[in-house]
């Protein structure tokens, strides 16, 4: 998965860019040149940050899914 694909799919979560850009250290713009395709690549550790971010809450069930 690129990061791109994370940051959209951690949108789809319900964080917003900013959200995710205090999350893993990172400014809101550089959140948005990546889901534009203007930054491609980021380093190291922010990268592990945003990937630890997204296991976190992709594994969390979803709220509305009580039965």
């Amino acid at each position: 998965m690129d990061w791109k694909s994370i940051i959209q799919d951690l949108c789809s979560l319900g964080l917003t860019q900013e959200q995710i850009a205090v999350e893993v250290g990172l400014k809101q713009p550089t959140i948005a040149g990546i889901l534009s395709g203007a930054q491609k690549d980021m380093k190291w550790q922010n990268g592990e940050r945003l990937r630890a971010l997204h296991c976190r809450l992709a594994q969390q069930p979803n709220e509305g899914a009580h039965a």
